[in-house]
């Protein structure tokens, strides 16, 4: 019986430990997150793709971990990560989504977005995250563009609809007490 491995988790994993000690490995990785420069990454992040359709997925994702090294490991959904963001942001206690911030307006449209689009809208809120104190859990981050889809079948549809289902709190609930349930349903 053969194991069938988990790239995502080794990939990001070895991302995460060698970002912040090896500045040639983040600086390579690093550039995976956009198609012109994704080359440099390929020595680093191919031996981690089984699935030729999991290419792109997981070098966006290992370039986004790569470069936002200053952004900490946390162990919640990117939708809860981004809540807690918009909330320290704005200094309210809770959202008001008749007054939506930018990172809620960013969301809005994340659905409708394919994967290069969504990758570069991670990136931009992981901008704002900077200096904030929020952490993000990158393997999450590597899934959730693993399972991006084309936004047809339900199975895309539901991975697209989670991360503004998390913001807005349908999921997660002040995330480490949900964190397990959730964390269980993507893997």
């Amino acid at each position: 019986m053969t194991e069938s491995r988990d790239g995502i988790r080794e990939l990001i994993g070895e991302v995460l430990a060698r970002r912040d000690n090896d500045p040639r490995y983040r600086s390579s990785v690093a550039r995976g997150v956009e198609a012109s420069t994704e080359h440099y990454a390929f020595p680093w992040v191919l031996r981690f793709v089984d699935d030729e359709r999991a290419k792109t997925a997981m070098l966006r994702a290992a370039g986004l971990c790569a470069a936002y090294r200053d952004i900490p490991q946390a162990n919640k959904p990117l939708g809860a990560s981004l809540r807690d963001l918009s909330l320290i942001r704005s200094g309210k206690k809770s959202l008001d989504p008749d007054a939506p911030d930018v990172i809620a307006s960013r969301l809005a449209s994340l659905q409708e977005q394919d994967l290069e689009q969504v990758s570069a809208t991670i990136r931009r809120l992981l901008d704002l995250a900077r200096g904030s104190g929020v952490g993000v859990d990158f393997y999450r981050i590597g899934r959730l563009l693993s399972r991006w889809g084309n936004g047809y079948t339900e199975a895309s549809q539901s991975v697209r609809a989670s991360v503004l289902g998390d913001y807005y709190g349908a999921w997660t609930h002040d995330a480490p007490a949900n964190s397990s349930t959730n964390q269980n349903q993507e893997n």
